[in-house]
């Protein structure tokens, strides 16, 4: 169970580390996630964040920027085609990494190209929400059994035992009043660290019982 929280936040660094362009999680990796830019377009975005490694020459990536500003048109698709087919094709294609948004027409992408960038979508919200209750929910009602049988203060232990759930609801919830309120990022930061906080407790407190009472009957 250990093992397998460490990994789920590893993954969530990883998923929110370069949203912002710039290695280190932030605040604004979370309200760029979640709230989006809305004066910005989500291509932009893109590749000024997680896409930036797969760009790094600054005329190629200027020159999409542009060319999606200028509504990515026909008249001027010639100026970027070769940046498409050389950098974009290996994964904006069925069986590519980003088939969700495949690059198989012009109208296909210029729709992508020319999108606002508004966050994540409601539909995809949903699904994450169901996916980070369901999945670490059960990690800590596993963790959370184990931690009944610990020999702690029983009032101590009943909050020990809600906080982490309290915590998880906290940065949950919080993930939709950031769509809509940046200023929310902060709940996002603050329920996660708690999270982790009171996972960490159980867990330690768990293995310290363990420990004990294996030397007691040997």
């Amino acid at each position: 169970m250990g093992i397998g929280f460490v990994f789920s936040q590893l993954n969530l660094f990883l998923t929110y580390n370069k949203v912002d362009g710039k290695s280190g999680f932030s605040l604004q990796d979370l309200v760029l996630t979640y709230y989006g830019q809305p004066d910005v377009l989500l291509v932009e975005s893109k590749l000024n964040g997680t896409m930036r490694e797969h760009l790094e020459n600054n005329y190629e990536r200027n020159s999409l920027i542009n060319w999606a500003k200028g509504g990515a048109g026909k008249e001027k698709l010639n100026e970027v085609k070769s940046i498409v087919i050389k950098k974009c094709l290996r994964c904006h294609t069925a069986g590519g990494d980003a088939a969700f948004a495949p690059f198989d027409n012009l109208s296909t992408v210029s729709d992508i190209f020319t999108r606002i960038n508004r966050g994540i979508s409601i539909s995809r919200l949903i699904t994450l929400s169901h996916i980070h209750i369901i999945s670490i929910g059960v990690i800590f009602a596993l963790s959370g059994v184990i931690f009944l049988f610990t020999p702690i203060n029983e009032k101590l232990k009943m909050v020990l035992l809600i906080f982490p759930f309290g915590s998880l609801l906290m940065d949950m919830f919080s993930w939709w009043l950031t769509k809509l309120m940046p200023v929310f990022a902060i709940t996002v930061f603050i329920g996660g660290v708690f999270t982790v906080i009171g996972f960490f407790i159980q867990f330690v407190i768990s293995l310290l019982t363990m420990w004990k009472s294996s030397e007691e009957l040997g």
